[in-house]
């Protein structure tokens, strides 16, 4: 296995080869990870530099999943993800608006300044220093040898009792739901914004609304919404209950669905999920009525060991109930003790909310294990890989060699327009040739 990184998101995104590795099957060089990404080549013009912040160009990816750096007026952030740099890039532009907020005197002399004044200068003010990649790669490494386990520790996410008595605390996740960030972004800048925001609001008596209103009237001042699939109902449910209530409205939802008190406490003591987080993966497990083997996934959800590792499981369910409501119904089963989707007709559904597959010894390896065990069972007549991101030509070759179906750009993450054919031939993927990043056939 060539790193940590590599090792565990080829776990998540192909199934598991813990116990039985199996060999490459293809003749010549693989595509070897990291690859050296230019983010000009892979994120829309328009994304590409705002008001507040650019993009490095350097892109690195571990053969699954992007990893770029924002640079912006308050530090470097990093995101871990093409859908992580979207709310990033959410955050920086919510950032922006407050500052503009309060130095039009929105809330009166004591935030006249800017509530960011304090961050103005800083070179890299996040909640922990910058991981690069091998420090991200630690983290997610840790997972191995850790599925069966349940996570517990304290909530850093609930609110004081003195903030959610006077209520500021709500005024403060209004705000957030209105610019369309996480109330609970691990990115301090925008915690500390949020949060003096929320107090002068809140002592003021304004609605969030109005203070909304007045910094951008009659300015060029507005939110750009972004596809981050929150839905209204989910936005006013986040808006309206601190964290504990979550926690019950989630446990009575999982109870619900039948399954095990013990799963369910394991999932909501594991931190590593913020209460945004744990309320979408449980909406998803919801919407996916009928299915059978949700526990399955759950249990696994509850064991993860770290932040990016929660994200992919969120989002990994948010896309499976997207399939099981848009295109087929559909349970889910277990194999090399990770969780999948099976239609009524036999089909194996993975779906896989990475950025971009290339072809490594740990794919093939894997992707032959799979097939061998689709191969062997009496229940599945076929298999389908559904990816929100992109394939290599030669990870799309060697995986309908192996009999699979491949998906590419599917939308099922972001709610864009559902892709339910293969993209025409000759589509273009980031590569890297001679240590630059270009476009290739």
């Amino acid at each position: 296995m060539k790193s940590q990184m590599s090792k565990h998101f080829a776990v998540l995104t192909l199934a598991a080869l813990l116990l039985s590795p199996v060999g490459a099957i293809a003749d010549g060089a693989f595509e070897e990870p990291p690859l050296e990404l230019n983010a000009a080549l892979i994120v829309p013009d328009n994304l590409i530099v705002g008001e507040s912040y650019r993009i490095d160009p350097l892109v690195v990816n571990d053969g699954y999943s992007n990893t770029y750096t924002l640079i912006t007026d308050w530090g470097k952030v990093q995101a871990i993800s093409d859908y992580r740099l979207r709310a990033r890039i959410q955050e920086a532009e919510a950032l922006l608006l407050l500052d503009s907020m309060s130095r039009a005197g929105v809330f009166g002399d004591a935030l006249k300044a800017g509530v960011l004044s304090p961050f103005e200068g800083a070179v890299a003010l996040i909640k922990a220093p910058i991981e690069t990649t091998t420090g991200a790669i630690k983290g997610i490494g840790r997972w191995f040898g850790n599925v069966a386990r349940s996570v517990t520790s304290s909530d850093p996410y609930q609110e004081g009792a003195i903030s959610a008595a006077v209520g500021w605390a709500g005024t403060k996740r209004a705000f957030a739901v209105e610019l369309g960030v996480d109330p609970y972004t691990d990115w301090e800048p925008l915690q500390q914004a949020l949060t003096s925001v929320g107090r002068a609001a809140f002592a003021g008596g304004m609605a969030v609304g109005v203070a909304m209103g007045m910094a951008t009237e009659g300015t060029q001042l507005e939110m750009p919404v972004m596809l981050l699939s929150t839905t209204n109902d989910m936005n006013h449910m986040l808006a309206d209950n601190p964290p504990a209530s979550l926690t019950k409205i989630n446990k009575g939802k999982l109870e619900e669905m039948g399954i095990d008190n013990e799963i369910i406490e394991a999932f909501l003591r594991n931190y590593n999920y913020t209460p945004k987080e744990k309320l979408l993966l449980v909406d998803a497990l919801d919407r996916m009525s009928g299915a059978e083997g949700r526990e399955t996934f759950l249990t696994q959800a509850a064991a993860v060991p770290d932040e990016v590792v929660a994200r992919y499981f969120q989002q990994s369910a948010v896309m499976m109930a997207n399939y099981h409501t848009r295109v087929a119904e559909t349970d889910v089963v277990e194999i090399f003790e990770l969780a999948v989707q099976k239609t009524r007709d036999g089909r194996l559904i993975s779906v896989f909310p990475i950025d971009y597959l290339s072809w490594s010894a740990d794919a093939s390896a894997i992707a032959v294990s799979v097939s061998e065990h689709v191969a062997q069972s009496d229940e599945i007549d076929a298999g389908e890989f559904w990816f929100e991101g992109s394939v290599s030509q030669r990870a799309r070759d060697e995986l309908e060699a192996l009999g699979w179906t491949v998906k590419e750009r599917v939308g099922l993450l972001t709610g864009e327009a559902l892709q339910t054919t293969d993209l025409e031939p000759g589509t273009p993927s980031p590569v890297v040739r001679g240590g630059a990043a270009v476009i290739a056939n």
